[in-house]
């Protein structure tokens, strides 16, 4: 099948120093009444929308902010300082063939509601229902629907269909998505049912796609078969991916979590938090301040408890916070989700409510509601960058 190339969406109506190939004379002719080093600080302070039109003000600034060793240091600017990312599908009907798709609307805000970055839409086609969007914290999103994956980079707000997944046989939709730092690369893993008999309860395949700055991408099935049933999105640790099983966790000795090592290509499971239950299947994993995270929001009444696997070797989890969740309501409680945790404080997505923050320090609840006003379906984090999707 060919491939198609990624789409552009339409809008809507200290002070590092340049690679050798940017020279000061160069620079100062971009502005001779400025210093090199003040205009240089003022662009790695700009979105990557905004840059992207600078590029052609002149010779001398497109080179200086196609410079690898710029666009390396606006990135690291950048994961220093997240927007939130609202995101919000809408149905929409093709009046020309009659037929239905999803106009999917993503705005951006700071932390302090001082700007919006981008406000702008693309379009799925398929049914709102169908569309999923898998959790990340990334400069890329990645959305799944019966018509197969798909990646998006806000910043330059082009999205591209992925190569063709395996069929899965369930209808059900498995997957997780990553950053590798160490490589620089994007990992999307798919576990997907090709079991044909009815007699057979599942055969559950594996296989992997890694996405590379400006190349092209493709799905490898891994030979090693997943041996259980998962539930929840993927969560990536220190290249190896974490799902919890689907059955319940009722005994000791059940497995509760299964992980994909992908260096070794290898599936094992990881035991819970000795003396801990999930009757229910409710527990869910995230991955916050950068450590694997079990959350619990069901063994004790409106609390959440936050284990973190101190030690993978071992398998020891400590329960590192116990959040008092008076403020909401049990049948809400269920559905809010820890994001990330940054400054002493524990992000938090009151689903389609508000953003929210739990204080470790003063042990409180603060709702951050003042930067967000209508609705969304979901709530992410995401970095600027200048990632390309495709080959260049």
């Amino acid at each position: 099948m060919k491939k198609k190339p990624p789409t552009r969406i339409p809008s809507p109506p200290p002070s590092p120093s340049p690679s050798s190939s940017q020279d000061d004379g160069e620079l100062t002719m971009m502005d001779p009444g400025l210093p090199t080093d003040l205009i240089i600080n003022i662009l790695l302070n700009l979105p990557v929308k905004s840059l992207g039109k600078f590029k052609c003000v002149s010779k001398q600034w497109f080179q200086l902010i196609t410079d690898p060793h710029f666009i390396s240091m606006h990135r690291e600017l950048c994961l220093h300082s997240p927007n939130i990312l609202l995101v919000k599908t809408v149905p929409v009907l093709q009046e020309a063939h009659m037929k239905r798709c999803t106009r999917v609307d993503l705005s951006s805000l700071n932390f302090d509601g001082s700007c919006k970055n981008l406000d702008f839409s693309m379009y799925l086609e398929d049914d709102e229902k169908n569309i999923e969007m898998l959790p990340s914290k990334w400069d890329l999103i990645c959305f799944v629907s019966e018509s197969g994956f798909y990646a998006c980079n806000p910043s330059t707000q082009v999205m591209m269909k992925l190569p063709e997944a395996s069929c899965c046989t369930s209808g059900e939709v498995n997957a997780g998505m990553g950053y590798v730092k160490e490589r620089d690369e994007y990992v999307l893993v798919h576990l997907f049912d090709r079991s044909l008999d009815i007699h057979v309860d599942y055969d559950i395949g594996c296989e992997v796609l890694r996405l590379r700055d400006g190349e092209d991408c493709s799905w490898q099935v891994v030979n090693a078969n997943c041996p259980f049933v998962v539930r929840g999105w993927g969560v990536l640790m220190e290249n190896v991916f974490y799902w919890m099983i689907w059955d319940e966790y009722n005994q000791p000795g059940d497995e509760a979590i299964v992980s994909f090592d992908l260096e070794k290509e290898e599936f094992g499971t990881v035991s819970p938090p000795e003396g801990c239950f999930d009757p229910n299947g409710a527990w869910s994993l995230v991955e916050l301040g950068g450590r694997l995270c079990l959350v619990d929001n069901v063994a004790r009444p409106l609390t959440m408890d936050i284990w973190v696997l101190k030690d993978f070797e071992n398998q020891r989890w400590v329960r590192e916070y116990s959040i008092n969740m008076n403020t909401y309501t049990n049948d809400m409680l269920k559905f809010i989700v820890p994001l990330d945790y940054r400054d002493g404080k524990v992000l938090m997505d009151a689903k389609q409510e508000s953003l929210d923050y739990y204080d470790v320090k003063k042990k409180q609840i603060r709702r951050m509601d003042h930067l967000i006003a209508g609705e969304w379906t979901w709530l992410r984090l995401y970095t600027e960058s200048f990632f390309s999707l495709g080959s260049k």
